[in-house]
């Protein structure tokens, strides 16, 4: 998986400074990037649009090539995450209109939850 995306946020808030320091870690680690504010940012070719909303994701499945991002942004009125069943990647919170990117480079099955709400799950089906 490759960070898209810078992984800053916009303002100097200690909730976005926070943020900031958990996306960006993250994204150096596990290559994740996350936004918030401006819900358009670079769209990368080919991405793939997942909303978190109240308590579902829509859609709850996706399928991608191999080396495409996917983009979940909160479009809900509560805070969401995106965290990787095999916690290979995470989000941190996600406030309403936050995302968060991943790029996925491998075949297989990526399954992924919410750790705010019990139940709201989903999977990337990546090809080769």
């Amino acid at each position: 998986m490759t960070a898209i995306g810078d992984g800053t946020a916009t303002t100097d808030s200690l909730p976005s400074r926070f943020v900031s320091g958990i996306c960006l870690g993250v994204a150096l680690v596990f290559g994740v990037a996350c936004k918030h504010d401006d819900i358009s940012g670079e769209i990368p070719p080919g991405t793939v649009f997942v909303a978190a909303r109240d308590t579902f994701f829509t859609p709850d499945s996706v399928t991608i090539e191999a080396g495409l991002p996917v983009r979940w942004t909160n479009e809900g009125r509560v805070v969401h995450t995106v965290v990787a069943e095999d916690s290979a990647w995470a989000s941190g919170p996600l406030l309403h209109n936050w995302w968060v990117e991943v790029t996925f480079d491998s075949a297989g099955t990526y399954a992924y939850h919410c750790t705010e709400h019990p139940g709201m799950t989903g999977k990337v089906v990546v090809t080769p």
